[in-house]
């Protein structure tokens, strides 16, 4: 499994942590608020104003719930970007170095080769004399 698929995969295990946390929070949220309106709803001696406060309390808190939700789907978009952009800047450094590695094996191995083919050239000349 190359890089770039392990960081994927670790990226989007975090993500969907995330996401079925939120979820769940907000499920719970909204169901505490049902019960508050619910019981406000049966309180005679509520003031009216009381319950507008409420309900106002809960429209702040939604909004800064769903702001907090879009902050961390744009953070965790300009991370995948990041990580993905890494991952691939790293496995092409990685795959250049090995195709530098294996030129100069190649160059060392000619340069051997032609050094062991005249030294074999220079052994026979002098076995002629």
């Amino acid at each position: 499994m190359d890089q770039k698929t392990m960081v994927k995969q670790v990226f989007d295990f975090q993500k969907n942590t995330f996401d079925n946390f939120f979820k769940s929070l907000v499920t719970l949220q909204d169901q505490a608020e049902k019960s508050a309106s619910f019981f406000l709803d049966r309180m005679p001696l509520m003031p009216e104003e009381s319950k507008n406060v409420f309900m106002e309390w809960n429209k702040m808190y939604k909004k800064g719930r769903d702001d907090f939700k879009r902050a961390m789907d744009d953070g965790y978009d300009k991370m995948e970007s990041y990580f993905v952009t890494t991952a691939e800047a790293t496995q092409q450094a990685a795959q250049q170095a090995t195709r530098s590695a294996t030129e100069a094996g190649k160059k060392a191995a000619e340069s051997t080769s032609r050094a062991s083919e005249s030294s074999r050239h220079e052994g026979k000349q002098e076995g002629k004399s």
